[in-house]
């Protein structure tokens, strides 16, 4: 791990060639958790092996789950839906808003007492998103203003779930899918605008039955889930970045290989195509349950877009490097219903415009929007606040500045793409720690 690293990102020549993104964190984490629930052994294959990732593992191993790892695969013994001890120590869920939303669901359901925990940012972070609809179904959670730590005590007898999320959070509903995997009864969760469904792709793979009504998904507690391999989608999120990097280099001619292409989670090629974006998926095809495709990506000169509404779920995670691409392109660009951002690892839409200012491009903001003009990147030094996404963002930035870039704190890199800062280099560009 980066400890307080700043980097240093020159202008670049063209990207060419193949590029291996690794595997999807969201599946990757959903996989060791619905593998640790299994009866039986789990093989997952081009697991994503970041610092959020492990964190998952680890957390599971504490709940004496049998996990094995080695360069390209994880191994779980399962021993079923209930086999899980109390752990010894907190739980600590490290960065991942996802690890410790998804992990409440299953510790408010458990008999034994139980607390997690997260490094500073992800404590700052809101959960009561989470705690209200557990606590409703019986949970007993205690926490403090509704942030990290969170303590869970032994619970044997919740009611089944009804519960429309008034956010577009797959966290919040895949909290409560798990949730409703150890309760007696018949639990519906509906959501006003689909999220992404990788939880619910997963469990058919692994043979839970359920139903999906319209937008509600309706599920019977206290199945079982059999043991299968896994084999994890190149992550989209990641690749994101050199999709754009692409776009946005001048004679650029790339293949990113083994893509995760869920219509859920394909936002950003759509907003980019509709941007003027040469962008091809090729060898569509299917891995497990989830799609999968090859994208070949060209240098584009782009144009403006103004987006909102539900689309924005589709990008949510992809909207800082989208930022950049609308940085460069021509015109003004606004980007609506985005107010989810002030609650990620940071608060991207201010961490993205305080950036952007300093590299000379004329950006305003609301709690809930964007917009940005057009223009050229010069060089300075921008703070990352900590954040993964903002960093690599401005990294990318950097492939096309007139002058170095440096990025501060880019330790948290790694928490999603550990290989980042190797693809960079494996293509040549200037980039260094100092």
């Amino acid at each position: 791990m980066m400890n307080n690293t700043s980097l240093i990102i020159n202008s670049s020549k063209e990207l060419i060639g193949d590029i291996m993104i690794p595997g999807d964190k969201s599946i990757t984490h959903r996989a060791i958790i619905l593998g640790s629930l299994c009866s039986g052994k789990v093989i997952i294959s081009n697991g994503l092996f970041s610092e959020d990732c492990l964190k998952t593992i680890s957390c599971f191993k504490q709940m004496g789950v049998e996990i094995k790892t080695n360069d390209c695969s994880i191994e779980i013994i399962g021993k079923g839906l209930r086999s899980l001890i109390a752990p010894k120590e907190i739980l600590d869920t490290g960065n991942s808003g996802t690890l410790a939303r998804l992990l409440s669901g299953i510790l408010s359901c458990q008999n034994f007492d139980s607390s997690i925990n997260g490094d500073e940012s992800l404590n700052s972070r809101p959960m009561k998103r989470i705690i209200d609809p557990l606590t409703s179904l019986g949970a007993i959670i205690k926490s403090k203003d509704y942030k990290l730590p969170i303590s869970f005590k032994a619970s044997n007898s919740l009611i089944p779930i009804a519960y429309k999320s008034p956010i577009p959070s797959a966290q919040i509903k895949s909290c409560l899918l798990l949730a409703a995997l150890f309760i007696d009864g018949e639990s519906v969760i509906s959501e006003e605008t689909k999220t992404r469904d990788h939880t619910e792709r997963l469990l058919k793979y692994l043979g839970y039955p359920f139903e999906v009504n319209d937008k509600a998904i309706v599920i019977r507690g206290n199945g079982s889930l059999s043991a299968r391999a896994i084999d994890i989608p190149s992550d989209i999120s990641s690749a994101a970045f050199f999709i754009v990097a692409a776009l946005i280099t001048q004679g650029s001619d790339i293949l990113l290989t083994n893509i995760g292409t869920n219509p859920l989670r394909t936002g950003i090629i759509d907003v980019l195509i509709a941007m003027g974006a040469d962008i091809k998926l090729i060898k569509n095809r299917l891995i497990g349950d989830e799609p999968v495709s090859d994208i070949r990506i060209k240098y584009s000169r782009l144009n403006s877009i103004n987006i909102s509404g539900k689309i924005i779920s589709r990008l949510i995670d992809e909207l800082p490097i989208l930022f950049i691409a609308c940085a460069i392109c021509d015109g003004t660009s606004t980007i609506n219903d985005i107010k989810e951002l002030r609650y990620k690892e940071s608060d991207r839409i201010l961490s993205m415009e305080t950036g952007l200012k300093k590299l000379g491009i004329d950006v305003t903001s609301t709690e809930n929007s964007i917009s940005i003009i057009g223009g050229s990147i010069n060089g300075g030094i921008i703070d990352s606040f900590g954040d993964h996404r903002v960093a690599m963002s401005f990294l990318i930035a950097g492939l096309v500045s007139k002058k170095p870039i440096t990025v501060r704190n880019t330790e948290n890199i790694n928490t999603s793409f550990p290989t980042f800062i190797d693809i960079l280099r494996e293509q040549n560009i200037d980039i260094y720690k100092i």
